[in-house]
């Protein structure tokens, strides 16, 4: 285990990844997740992590921060599928969205969760921001249904659609070119 010295010089010098749900503080990793099993035996090598019912996340030591490098893939898809209640009204008191706008926003964040995942795999928040040209901190607010979106859900569907169109063209091009290299080669009989 690192020291909180060590730990503090990592973070330094090589931080977690930007995530809506797992991110470091001064004295401590948080991971905005509900208490399961799940988590609590992924997290079981890091001495005196907790989960506290009143702050509703997990709280690791500093010395934690290997582990929780480790496994933040994993993390991040447990927290991001326990967040299936949208939030839908400003803590200023602003009203709650009409319940049809609130299901078309949550079933559009929903898929463009989908689609970027596929396209990117475990580190899809940040690489997905940056192929659409996006900031990376409102998109997320988005995702997990707070903050100011940056565009339309629409917009952002739209835009998900041609990038996914491009990376079909993209992957077809290289299997072409990679079939021709191999018959040309003889490693592969002509199709």
């Amino acid at each position: 285990m690192l020291s909180e010295e060590e730990a503090r010089f990592r973070l330094a010098t090589h931080p977690l990844p930007a995530n809506a749900w797992v991110y470091a503080t001064d004295r401590a990793i948080i991971i905005k997740a509900e208490y399961t099993d799940t988590i609590e035996r992924l997290l079981r090598w890091a001495p005196k992590t907790r989960w506290s019912a009143k702050h509703r996340c997990w709280i690791v030591p500093l010395s934690g921060l290997e582990l929780v490098r480790s496994i933040l893939p994993e993390l991040s898809r447990l927290a991001e599928a326990m967040q299936t209640q949208p939030v839908v009204a400003e803590a200023a008191g602003t009203t709650a969205l009409p319940l049809d706008a609130v299901a078309s926003d949550e079933m559009a964040r929903k898929l463009f969760r989908d689609n970027a995942r596929l396209l990117f795999g475990s580190d899809w928040q940040r690489e997905t921001a940056r192929a659409l040209g996006r900031d990376e901190a409102p998109l997320a607010g988005w995702l997990v249904g707070q903050g100011i979106m940056e565009a339309p859900p629409a917009l952002l569907l739209g835009e998900m659609l041609a990038l996914m169109r491009r990376r079909v063209v993209d992957i077809a091009a290289a299997a072409d070119t990679l079939e021709r290299q191999l018959v040309a080669s003889g490693i592969a009989p002509p199709a």
